[in-house]
């Protein structure tokens, strides 16, 4: 399987790593995609586990949302530290066995705190099951990127996206319920359960997600191979223009999605004194429309040759709308309208924000490429709060909307700075 790209010296590079794929084993689109978004949908449905379960974590261990908090807020910093060593692991060993491993830890991590310990030691635990998580966008990314057909890699693209989208929908309903059917240990062991025997299916299958690196793995390391591994690791693909960009894409990206997520229901309360089930329904329009928007840019990524046009133009949209809409102290109708589109504007780049990480990724680099980008987001994550917090703290909530907007703007030069990640027609399906 071949890809033409033009344009970066990484794109090319890429596509002369990806003429290798002949090697590989062929696989029905729906077998292989529907095995990688298994995984990613439990990896997003653990991410909101544990706090699905606070109130009652909080009683049964007598301690405050505080400590809690720093339980998620561990999970997410040992993920967000550990996605690019994940990315060398996958290139070195290879995508299949590396998520079979992480979505097994993930299991077993969450399996451990069903045991109820002492709460001091559901700390190193959720360390423990960050770790796990680390491997997903690596790995998935390096075997869809590699094992599907370029002319349908974007649809590939979405339908992982929207796996995790459901998985982060699922785990509050299905842990409140399952909480409210038995003790809340116990409905933490199904979830674990399942997601250990997907990680076993995985390892099972794992000839079927095979990748050139999995194959290389798996092969007698050559005596240039032992000697590379002796150096060190190879840290030259994070050097290029483009892939910095993209990381400072993702960096960026966590102001609009913490923004509207988490403070613009006190932005338009404190401004336009807008009911809280308003600010409400209007994130969750803008969540629906951008999981619609995402299954659609799937579509358009696999019609375009220039993916690095459909995402600022998704992304001026969506900061428009948001930028019009949060300002004017909209009536509720049009506020959810606005977002809801908004949310699909945004969701429609997302399959052609990956095609240009894909293109930027140096020959064998796809995996550290993919995790150092998606870092990225993790760092924002833990800015964006401070900066927005502080608007609304000091009075200056009027503000809040247009760091929102910057972020959107930010997003756009950093896309317009990759160089593109065009496409070719010629490339065979």
């Amino acid at each position: 399987m071949t890809m033409a790209v033009e344009g970066t010296t990484a794109g090319k590079a890429a596509a002369a790593d990806r003429s290798d794929d002949r090697a590989v084993p062929a696989q029905g689109f729906w077998g292989l995609t529907g095995l990688v978004c298994l995984a990613h949908f439990w990896s997003h449905f653990f991410q909101f586990l544990l706090p699905s379960l606070f109130p009652v974590l909080k009683a049964y261990y007598g301690v405050g949302y505080t400590e809690l908090g720093v339980l998620a807020t561990a999970f997410y910093l040992a993920s967000g530290l550990a996605q690019t060593p994940a990315g060398f692991a996958v290139d070195r060993f290879g995508a299949p066995r590396v998520l079979a491993g992480g979505l097994l830890l993930l299991a077993v991590s969450f399996a451990g705190i069903a045991a109820a310990p002492p709460f001091a030691m559901l700390l190193p635990l959720m360390v423990a099951a960050g770790l796990g998580n680390s491997v997903f966008h690596p790995a998935d990314y390096t075997i869809l990127g590699h094992r599907i057909a370029p002319a349908r890699v974007g649809r590939a693209f979405a339908l992982h996206a929207l796996s995790g989208t459901l998985g982060y929908a699922a785990a509050p309903a299905a842990m409140v319920a399952l909480a409210g059917m038995m003790p809340w240990n116990r409905a933490i062991l199904l979830p674990a359960a399942l997601a250990a025997s997907a990680a076993i299916l995985v390892a099972v299958r794992r000839h079927a997600l095979a990748t050139p690196q999995s194959l290389a793995a798996a092969a007698p390391a050559s005596a240039a191979a032992g000697t590379a591994a002796r150096r060190g690791p190879d840290l030259s693909a994070f050097a290029s223009s483009a892939v910095l960009a993209c990381f400072a894409f993702f960096v960026l990206s966590a102001l609009p999605s913490i923004g509207v997520t988490g403070f613009l229901s006190p932005t338009l309360a404190a401004r336009f004194g807008t009911p809280a089930e308003t600010a409400a329904a209007a994130v969750t329009a803008l969540l629906a429309g951008s999981a619609f928007g995402t299954l659609a840019g799937g579509w358009l990524a696999d019609l375009v040759r220039r993916p690095d046009r459909v995402v600022p133009a998704g992304l001026a949209a969506a900061c428009l709308l948001i930028l019009a809409a949060g300002q004017a102290g909209a009536p509720p109708l049009v506020l959810v309208g606005a977002f809801a589109l908004a949310g699909f504007a945004a969701g429609l780049t997302t399959p052609s924000r990956d095609l240009i990480i894909r293109a930027a990724a140096k020959s064998g680099a796809t995996g550290r490429v993919f995790g150092f980008v998606y870092s990225g987001y993790d760092i924002g994550s833990s800015l964006a709060p401070l900066l927005l917090g502080a608007l609304i703290d000091h009075a200056a909530p009027a503000w809040v909307v247009p760091a929102v907007a910057a972020g959107y703007a930010g997003m756009i030069a950093a896309v317009l700075l990759t160089g593109g990640g065009r496409r070719g027609r010629g490339a065979p399906a």
